[in-house]
Parts: structure tokens; C-alpha cells; sequence
């Protein structure tokens, strides 16, 4: 940027260049290494699928590491890690084999979480919650639009016995007291 000065303290991203030399840069990524993201796949090569992800290079996600064929133009869930073998940022989309579903979790009801929507069942919406679990959003609950891939806060509404997390939108101290404050009303 021309308005830079030397000694000015500017925000930068870290990544690899394509001979694999660590680069700084001023564009934000989309995501960093260890997140999810929903991105655009805009190049199909013999290694695999590039999708957009903010910056000039675009990210990789090799073959073996898509859940299904990706095709150009489309928008993927997919997760960013530091892949050892190549030595730069990739993405896969096999989801499942990346969300912790077997360690027990610390959360507690009420508790304020991340969520990236990721999926939608028969009985709701499916959430990564902070970027480690599965939860549960149930679509009598939700009275907003919804799209994968967007992240919104919400809150643990309850942790069941099998490890299954329960979602909502809305913190249940706030909704009881808007409950009693409708109630107080309806009653004068």
C-alpha cells in the first residue's frame, strides 16, 4: 500500500508460495489452518481441486482428499490443515473424519459457541460447533434463514447421554425472561 511507512505494524497472513517458501501477505483468508469453510471450487487440475479461499493462490484439495468429485463452480464444506507430505496449506471435504465426535465435551448448557451450518437433516440443521463437534439445530426452533456454510453464534442447549449435542439461537435466560415480560403484558 502506498500510505505504508517503514516501521508502521501491519496485519499479515502466513502461508507458502508455490516452491513452498513461507510468504506474508496482506490478504485475510477466508479460513486459516485447523477451520472450516464453504468455498468455490474454480479450477479442476490433475491434482486435484483449487478453490478460492481470498488469497492470489488458490487452495488445494487433492483427490484423495474430496468426500465426492468436485466440479467447477460449485461451493464445498471443507477444512484447511497443514498437509506434512506437500509442506503447504490443502483443504479436504471429508468432514466426518475430521469432526471429534468421540471425545466427551466440556460444554455446558447455555454456553455461547461458534457454529458453521454444514448440513441439513429431517429434523433440522447440522452445526460444527467450534470448529470440533457436531450439534443439532431443530428447524422448529429456527425462525431465520439458514445457509451451509454460514457461521453465526449460538448456544449449547443440551449435551444428551449418548454425546449428542442440542443447539439454539437463542440463549434461554433471554428467551424466559422475553416469555415473562409477554406474559406480565398480556396479563395487565
Amino acid at each position: 500500500s502506498e500510505n505504508l511507512a517503514v516501521n508502521d505494524i501491519i496485519r499479515v497472513f502466513l502461508t507458502f508460495d508455490s516452491e513452498h517458501r513461507p510468504i506474508a501477505t496482506t490478504q485475510e483468508p477466508k479460513a486459516c489452518v485447523n477451520e472450516f469453510a464453504y468455498l468455490e471450487c474454480v479450477d479442476i487440475t490433475s491434482e486435484g481441486a483449487f478453490l478460492d479461499w481470498g488469497l492470489d493462490r488458490d487452495v488445494l484439495v487433492p483427490f484423495a482428499e474430496q468426500h465426492r468429485p468436485m466440479q467447477e463452480g460449485q461451493s464445498y464444506l471443507v477444512y484447511l490443515y497443514l498437509d506434512e507430505i506437500f509442506g503447504g496449506i490443502t483443504a479436504s471435504s471429508k468432514i466426518d473424519t475430521l469432526i471429534d465426535d468421540e471425545k466427551p465435551s466440556s460444554y455446558k448448557p447455555n454456553q455461547m459457541v461458534d457454529l458453521m451450518i454444514a448440513n441439513s437433516t429431517d429434523l433440522g440443521f447440522k452445526a460444527i460447533i467450534n470448529n470440533n463437534h457436531w450439534g443439532l439445530l431443530y428447524k422448529n426452533e429456527v425462525h431465520v434463514r439458514l445457509r451451509f456454510g454460514q457461521k453465526i453464534k449460538g448456544y449449547i442447549k443440551y449435551v444428551r447421554l449418548d454425546g449428542r449435542i442440542d443447539l439454539s439461537l437463542q440463549d434461554a435466560n433471554e428467551t424466559v425472561a422475553t416469555r415473562s415480560k409477554i406474559i406480565e403484558r398480556y396479563l395487565k
